[in-house]
């Protein structure tokens, strides 16, 4: 009998065990996932290899903030059923998380609202900012040389009232957009192209993706990237019209790569050296906007960053064959700044066009002295120039198409665009 009487104590004593167990497991993983929110959230103010890139989620934005809000709400309530030194640890460390992620998106909203900017709510979330594909794909190029074949996504002018493509003779001013990957990935479908292209589109232009021959291990496209770039805009000059657009009425757009070939581009226009790989005339640029550009590629390769460094390095030297000191006549050759700082010798900075440049204060992938290094030089070549330098913002600051750094660039973009008589 007093056998029996403790296996049935031993039995009915299992299911508090069993509950205290799972109550101790999920105090911990509350605590781990608050703790990891926290040092993502400190590594926003503090350099931390590795976690610093959570800035590259442009920044976090409303959806990021409302996450925490809720999982805050919910170790508090999980605090309150069951105290523990675990679940009150885990509620602090989310709250201040929450509070850091806000003070983030406040400083940047007061940024953006200082130069005019006008929020978006909505957008701030992410929600409906993917960009549409293209309308119409075309191959402007198979590239025998490169054994790539190189296409254009065409996002057609649309009426603002109806959302609908415009009829092929309204005229539209053309907007021409080269996507980032460091010269060795991507294509006019980059999720940061396509969200500006159909952007562009929305407001009533012509938007045109191109791609260009992406460098690998046997092939460095150091020259033949910006020539394919000279034949893409040759052959949107030849048929922009047939696509509703206005070639005397264009405008480089161009995101890290990008933004390095867009800025080739419109220098060597001034200096009289752009090179189409296709015949054919290439029609001038009347403005360049650009985010987080590769301004000085000796700068990209000698990224400091303890993590990124090896991957920024390896794109460089693939596109160029080699490093800046084993190669410097290269580097000096792709070197939009050195270009700027020619032009600005030769007295032809009022033949350069305006340039727009929005960069990531904390970019950890295309360093931003590179930007600021661009600066002075259209500053002292007398070129037309604005750049703006977002606080708490790293690199692909639009990866989320309507992030208040993106907001804050389409607006500007287009103030630069009314200034030169590209308005839609």
């Amino acid at each position: 009998m007093p056998t029996r009487l403790l296996r049935r104590e031993s039995l009915d004593d299992n299911p508090p065990r069993t509950r205290r167990r799972r109550s101790s497991w999920f105090s911990a993983l509350l605590f781990g996932g608050a703790l990891l929110c926290a040092a993502c959230a400190l590594a926003m103010f503090v350099p931390v290899p590795g976690l610093s890139y959570s800035l590259m989620l442009g920044t976090w934005g409303l959806d990021a903030l409302a996450l925490l809000a809720v999982a805050t709400v919910l170790a508090a309530v999980a605090l309150r059923r069951r105290p523990g030194r675990a679940r009150a640890a885990a509620v602090v460390l989310l709250a201040l998380s929450l509070l850091a992620v806000g003070g983030v998106g406040a400083v940047q909203i007061h940024f953006a609202s200082a130069r005019g900017v006008s929020l978006d709510a909505l957008a701030l979330t992410g929600i409906g900012q993917v960009g549409s594909a293209p309308d119409v794909v075309e191959t402007f190029l198979d590239d025998s040389a490169t054994d790539q074949s190189l296409e254009a996504g065409i996002w057609l002018p649309r009426d603002p009232g109806t959302g609908e493509p415009r009829a092929t003779s309204a005229g539209a001013p053309v907007v021409v957009l080269l996507h980032g990957g460091g010269w060795m990935t991507g294509d006019h479908l980059n999720p940061m192209t396509r969200g500006q292209a159909d952007w562009f589109a929305e407001q009533g232009y012509l938007a045109i993706a191109l791609d260009y021959p992406l460098s690998t291990p046997s092939l460095q496209t150091w020259e033949l990237a910006e020539t394919r770039v000279g034949c893409g805009l040759a052959w949107v000059g030849a048929h922009a019209v047939q696509y509703g657009g206005d070639v005397n009425r264009l405008a480089l757009v161009g995101d890290s790569a990008g933004g390095h070939l867009a800025l080739e581009t419109a220098a060597r226009q001034v200096l009289g050296t752009v090179r189409s790989s296709c015949g054919g005339e290439v029609p001038p640029v009347d403005a360049v906007s650009l985010t987080y550009p590769i301004a000085d590629p000796v700068v990209f390769h000698d990224n400091p960053d303890l993590v990124i460094a090896p991957y920024v390095r390896l794109r460089a030297q693939r596109y160029t064959g080699g490093t800046p000191a084993e190669l410097p006549e290269r580097y000096a050759e792709i070197n939009p700044v050195a270009k700027i700082e020619q032009i600005g010798r030769m007295g032809l900075g009022r033949r350069m066009p305006p340039v727009l440049v929005v960069h990531g204060e904390q970019d950890h992938v295309v360093p931003v002295v590179g930007s600021r290094e661009l600066d002075a030089a259209l500053e002292a070549a007398g070129v037309e120039h604005e750049t703006v330098v977002v606080p708490f913002a790293d690199h692909v600051l639009d990866l989320n198409a309507g992030s208040v750094s993106s907001q804050l660039w389409r607006r500007l973009t287009l103030e630069i665009f009314a200034r030169t008589g590209l308005e839609a």
